[in-house]
C-alpha cells in the first residue's frame, strides 16, 4: 500500500473511506428490517427483527465514522480551488454526520427496549417522546438537513472545480438526499437507492484518490477520467 509518508497514507485514507463509507451504507439498508415513522411501530419491527436491527445500526454507525475522513478528503481535493465551498460544504456536512451519529445512538436505545420489553407503554411514551419532541427533533433532525447542505454545496464545488465528472458529484448529492428524505417517509427502497447512488459517486471518487499519484492529490488537477494508478502502464 506503499504507507511510507504521512502524504500517501492521508490520500489512501480518505479515497479507501469515500468507497468503504457507502458501500457500508448500501449493505446496513439492504440488511435493516423496514423503517417505521411511529414509535410503537418501530419497537415492535426492532423486537421481531432484533439481529437484523443491530447489524443494520452497527454497519451504519461505522459507515458514519468512514464519512469523517471522507469528507476531509472532498475538503482537501477543493481546498485550493474552492476554498469556500470546502469550508462552508465540509463544516456543514460534518454537522450532519454528527447529529447522525447521535441518532445511530437513538438506534441502539430502541434495540436495548426492544430487548427488554417492546410491549411497554412506558417504552413506547419514552421513545414518542424523543422521536417528537422538540428538544431531540432540533438538534438531531434539523441538523442532519443542514448536512445535506453541506452535502450539495461540496457537490456543487467538485463540479466547479472541475475535480471530478459531473455524474460523480451528482450521484453524490442525490444519493445523500434520498437517504436523508427516506427516514422521515419511512422508505427503506428509497434509502437503498440512495445508498447505491452515494456508492456510485462518492465511491468513484474514492477509487479515483486511490488511483492518482501524491502530487495529483496534492494538487487536483482537471478531471480526464479513472487513469491508471501511479506507477502502472
Amino acid at each position: 500500500m506503499g504507507f511510507s509518508d504521512s502524504q500517501h497514507l492521508r490520500k489512501t485514507i480518505a479515497g479507501a473511506c469515500m468507497l468503504l463509507a457507502p458501500l457500508l451504507f448500501l449493505v446496513a439498508f439492504v440488511v435493516s428490517p423496514e423503517l417505521e415513522t411511529k414509535a410503537g411501530a418501530t419497537l415492535s419491527t426492532a423486537a421481531e427483527n432484533l439481529d437484523r436491527f443491530y447489524i443494520a445500526n452497527l454497519l451504519a454507525t461505522i459507515g458514519l465514522m468512514l464519512v469523517v475522513p471522507a469528507v476531509l478528503g472532498v475538503m482537501h481535493m477543493l481546498r485550493e480551488r474552492r476554498p469556500g465551498y470546502s469550508a462552508i460544504g465540509g463544516g456543514l456536512t460534518l454537522l450532519g454526520v454528527f447529529a447522525a451519529m447521535v441518532g445511530q445512538g437513538v438506534a441502539f436505545v430502541i434495540w436495548e427496549m426492544a430487548r427488554n420489553g417492546a410491549d411497554s407503554a412506558a417504552n413506547a411514551a419514552v421513545l414518542h417522546g424523543v422521536i417528537n419532541d422538540a428538544g431531540t427533533v432540533l438538534p438531531i433532525y434539523v441538523a442532519g438537513y443542514v448536512g445535506v447542505i453541506g452535502v450539495l454545496v461540496l457537490a456543487a464545488g467538485l463540479w466547479m472545480a472541475r475535480v471530478v465528472d459531473w455524474w460523480m458529484a451528482l450521484f453524490f448529492a442525490a444519493g445523500i438526499v434520498c437517504i436523508n428524505v427516506a427516514f422521515p417517509a419511512g422508505l427503506l427502497a428509497l434509502a437503498i437507492v440512495g445508498s447505491a447512488l452515494a456508492l456510485v459517486g462518492l465511491g468513484s471518487m474514492g477509487l479515483m484518490v486511490l488511483r492518482e499519484s501524491d502530487a495529483d492529490w496534492e494538487h487536483a488537477p482537471d478531471y480526464q477520467g479513472m487513469r491508471p494508478a501511479a506507477g502502472m502502464s
